[in-house]
């Protein structure tokens, strides 16, 4: 197939956009302003001016906030990925500016300096710098978001190829729709054998023409989806690119498009090789969760042990020959057994059953109390002494019992990815709407996608908003009994 003449084409250039690349730039911009800005206003607020002190102020406003945004930085918080995703990464600003403001601490304490320094406005320096810097972005993300559907900002993307890579990623690039990228068309040297199009785009050209397009200006991202078996073909092209200003990427063969490749980090960066699964909530994230689960659950109980100690009770008067908690073996964390904890809220003197059965409505094994505690979720606030056993999470997917996990783990594949986190008393299925009896096997696969989802999207908002949401569903939903 012949290129076509010269000149500029509407389906590659579709006029000009502003660069993606300036965005981190901005937002490291905005975060320093904001910093110094909630510096400036919570001095004036909470201290009284003196000539005498405002040195100490201004050196510890300059070092806290080059110290959290060199934090930032290195967290990767001025990535596209953390810009587009402020409530994923709310968790990391927590974690940067309360790291630099225990640094400053502990150097003030050590050299023994600092005085004349208000602590109370040091804490609400970074307090209001982590609500103010958290709700920025998210402004920034609504911005962003506005101007990439109007195409004023982004970058064009054509892909190298016409065979079963270039397919696969084109299907794989319309399912992740990534942000600020446009896919224009594809080019290949396939002579009279080219296709007019490959998964919906057009075939604009081969080498020639993308090198013509590329020096014109109108490209910015070249993907070579080429099978890594044509080792020489892929370098020839990379060759041929590497001296224009465009990225370059090579598209993964064939079993990328099945399995998920990441970059490998760390002190195994410099070998040839992708990672392929990552555990969730390591680091500072399993720190952050472990401080939001020790800290709720023991206010919780603090608060709730009236009402713990109302239903004990009558539960007994209920069915005075059982125990008052019930408990059952579990898979938690790296499918190791438990001991859960609940409220009983079924008859004692039931035979045993030689396969857990899920309670389903008006069921006649649930006593009078039981179905009044089942129906508010009261039954699970037992597990609160799970998550001070460390054995379970506030938030987290629900453990299901261990003949139900045999049952689902051979009907659905990756059933137990969603045990490389702790499970939890409440989950981002159960608040939307995939609580209580599974009635068929679609159900559970979508409670299971949606806890694979919590495990690889957590955050310290995302559970907070989990939270919120539960109190919500336990009022105004009726799918427990």
């Amino acid at each position: 197939m012949s290129d076509p003449a010269p000149g500029p084409s509407a389906s590659v250039d579709g006029g000009r956009k502003s660069s993606v690349a300036i965005v981190p730039g901005l937002v490291g911009l905005l975060d320093a302003f904001l910093l110094g800005l909630c510096a400036l206003l919570t001095y004036r607020r909470l201290v009284i001016f003196s000539h005498e002190t405002v040195d100490i102020y201004v050196a510890t406003t300059f070092f806290v906030c080059f110290l959290a945004l060199f934090l930032f930085q290195r967290a990767g918080l001025y990535e596209i990925d953390a810009i587009m995703r402020p409530l994923r990464f709310s968790d990391t600003v927590i974690a940067a500016i309360a790291t630099s403001v225990l640094f400053f601490l502990s150097i003030v304490v050590a050299l023994r300096a600092g005085a004349g320094l208000s602590f109370t406005w040091l804490l609400a320096f970074a307090g209001s710098g982590v609500v103010v810097l958290i709700t920025a972005r998210m402004l920034v993300y609504l911005f962003l978001l506005r101007l990439s559907r109007k195409e004023l900002i982004g970058r064009t993307l054509v892909v190298y190829g016409d065979g079963e890579q270039a397919r696969r990623f084109l299907k794989r690039i319309d399912e992740v729709r990534p942000y600020f990228t446009v896919v224009r068309g594809v080019y290949a040297d396939a002579g009279e054998q080219a296709p007019t199009e490959v998964a919906g785009r057009p075939v604009l050209g081969g080498t020639d023409r993308l090198l013509r397009d590329v020096r014109a200006g109108w490209i910015d991202d070249v993907v070579i989806a080429l099978p890594w078996s044509e080792d020489l073909e892929l370098a020839r092209i990379v060759e041929r690119l590497k001296e224009l200003p465009v990225n370059v990427h090579i598209a993964s063969d064939l079993v990328g498009f099945r399995l998920r490749f990441r970059p490998v980090l760390g002190s195994l960066q410099q070998l040839s090789m992708f990672e392929v699964e990552r555990r969730p909530i390591a680091g500072w994230s399993s720190l952050l969760k472990a401080l939001e689960d020790y800290l709720f659950a023991g206010l919780a109980l603090l608060f709730l042990s009236p009402l713990l100690l109302i239903v004990a009770i009558a539960i007994k008067i209920d069915d005075p020959k059982g125990p008052v908690f019930f408990m059952q073996k579990r898979l938690g964390f790296n499918n190791r057994p438990f001991e859960i904890y609940k409220f009983r809220s079924m008859y004692h003197n039931r035979p045993d059953e030689a396969v857990v059965r899920q309670a389903t409505k008006g069921d006649p094994r649930v006593t009078r109390v039981g179905r009044i505690i089942r129906a508010t979720s009261i039954d699970e606030l037992p597990q609160l002494f799970n998550v001070l056993n460390g054995t379970m999470s506030l938030v987290g997917p629900r453990p299901h019992a261990l003949d139900h996990n045999e049952e689902y783990g051979r009907q659905i594949r990756g059933y137990f990815t969603r045990h490389k986190v702790k499970p939890g008393i409440t989950g981002w299925a159960q608040v939307n709407g995939l609580r209580g009896e599974t009635e068929d096997i679609a159900k559970m696969e979508a409670r299971i996608r949606h806890d694979i989802y919590y495990a690889e999207n957590w955050s310290l908002l995302f559970d907070i908003r989990i939270l919120v949401m539960t109190a919500l569903v336990v009022f105004f939903q009726k799918s427990a009994y």
